[in-house]
């Protein structure tokens, strides 16, 4: 293969994002970007964010990149986990529903926009959770900004991993909550800083994620869970990767670890297992009830349409009726968990249908991508600034309709970049301070 073009130097750095954000006036700021940005779609490396997915969110797609060429390719970077996005149930549910209710709600939840099929997904999500009650949101970053902005409160004080989604941390701010992080997983760290800071304050709450999004990595919820409840802690989970995913049958990550008697409040999306659009917040019905008024990100939006609640509920319906769907996709992150770990990833879990493939520092990431690109392979780069240039990486989406030749095309292609463009330590792990082909 041809030596991947080099980086274009218009491409924006985290240094230049804060001095077009903070030093410039509107017309300077937005001329400055516009014009970065168009440079970065005339580079063949550069320009990958602005690929076109012309078919449905299958195993195999079809690509127009911004060259305007169309190539066939697997997907690997969709969360289309379960093929729920294209399953015959769910696409008759939805015409079904379209058919009766049309295509919107026709305003917000609360004043016209609450139907039967929204009542019913409500009921079906909280029997789901192992909840009293369920909230359906417009999207799954409202669902946590409407929660996490509503429910502390000014006396409160909320901790959170330091890996959760920037939803959770938006709805802090907007909620002007006092909040503090503590480092990944750490249950201990957890315990401290409350006996150190939580006295001070009226309720604590704790938020986690059960499937982080970037690494893959699961909540330790029988550890974090004991500390919280050790305390009196309020613990939050957003399980926008779990859902469908992980535990018996995709049951979650609270039925994983059995921590339904530690899990206050339960957060999900419709997004990633569901495929399609929408988000839920599932705690006791005094909770709901009280979101239902004070989250402000459901009280002002329109309701999702109907249409998403019946591919939701149809969804539903195949993860009870049909689990040897989830079945294959636990065959498929097992194989590819243990195929990582041969070359030296070692957080490969297994556990999850995301898989991340960290680059060290210096890796020209984006060329890397560009060569996973020109393989057929469509993966996700996460490159600074959206996280700190070491923790740089590639994100690997698996479902349960990739096959065993599919995960050993990425195999191949995975061993093919990184011969290209990491070599590993001497040791054959993939370390922190790999050498970087020049």
């Amino acid at each position: 293969m041809t030596t991947p073009p080099r980086h274009s130097d218009r491409v924006l750095s985290y240094r230049d994002l804060v001095r077009i954000r903070t030093q410039m006036d509107l017309p300077g700021r937005t001329s400055e970007f516009t014009g970065r940005i168009r440079g970065e779609r005339e580079n063949a490396i550069d320009g990958l964010h602005f690929r076109e997915v012309l078919t449905a969110a299958e195993r195999e797609v079809v690509v127009r990149d911004h060259r305007g060429e169309t190539r066939p390719m697997l997907m690997f970077g969709s969360n289309n986990y379960l093929g729920l996005a294209t399953h015959p149930r769910v696409i008759e549910a939805v015409r079904d529903a379209v058919a009766q209710y049309g295509v919107g709600a026709g305003g917000p939840p609360i004043l016209n926009g609450h139907g039967p099929l929204h009542r019913e997904l409500e009921d079906r999500l909280a029997a789901h959770e192992g909840q009293e009650a369920a909230l359906v949101f417009s999207s799954g970053y409202s669902a946590n900004v409407g929660m996490m902005s509503a429910l502390p409160g000014p006396r409160d004080l909320v901790l959170y991993d330091d890996e959760i989604h920037a939803s959770m941390l938006d709805g802090l701010k907007m909620g002007r909550i006092e909040a503090r992080p503590f480092p990944h997983n750490d249950h201990r760290a957890l315990d401290a800083l409350i006996t150190k800071h939580g006295g001070g304050f009226q309720d604590l709450f704790v938020a986690v994620e059960g499937v982080y999004s970037m690494s893959g990595s699961v909540a330790r919820l029988d550890r974090i869970g004991e500390v919280c409840r050790k305390h009196g802690a309020t613990l939050i989970i957003d399980e926008a990767h779990g859902t469908g995913v992980t535990g018996p049958n995709g049951a979650g990550t609270v039925a994983m670890f059995d921590a339904a008697d530690t899990v206050d409040i339960v957060m999900g999306t419709f997004s990633k297992t569901f495929g399609v659009s929408g988000g839920f917040v599932a705690a006791g019905g005094d909770v709901i009830d009280y979101l239902r008024y004070f989250a402000r990100s459901y009280v002002f939006s329109t309701a999702p349409s109907t249409a998403i609640c019946a591919a939701v509920l149809a969804g539903l319906d195949v993860l009870e009726e049909e689990p040897e769907i989830h079945g294959r996709l636990m065959e498929n992150t097992g194989y590819l968990a243990q195929e990582l770990k041969k070359r030296g990833f070692a957080d490969a879990s297994g556990v999850t249908a995301v898989f991340s493939l960290p680059v060290p520092a210096g890796t020209d990431v984006r060329a890397a991508a560009h060569d996973f690109h020109q393989r057929g392979l469509f993966l996700n780069h996460i490159e600074a600034p959206a996280v700190p240039t070491s923790q740089q990486r590639f994100r690997v989406s698996l479902t349960s309709d990739h096959t065993r030749e599919d995960i050993d095309r990425l195999l191949e292609a995975v061993d093919a970049v990184w011969a290209v463009h990491v070599l590993p330590v001497g040791d054959g792990t993939v370390g922190s301070e790999p050498r970087l082909r020049k």
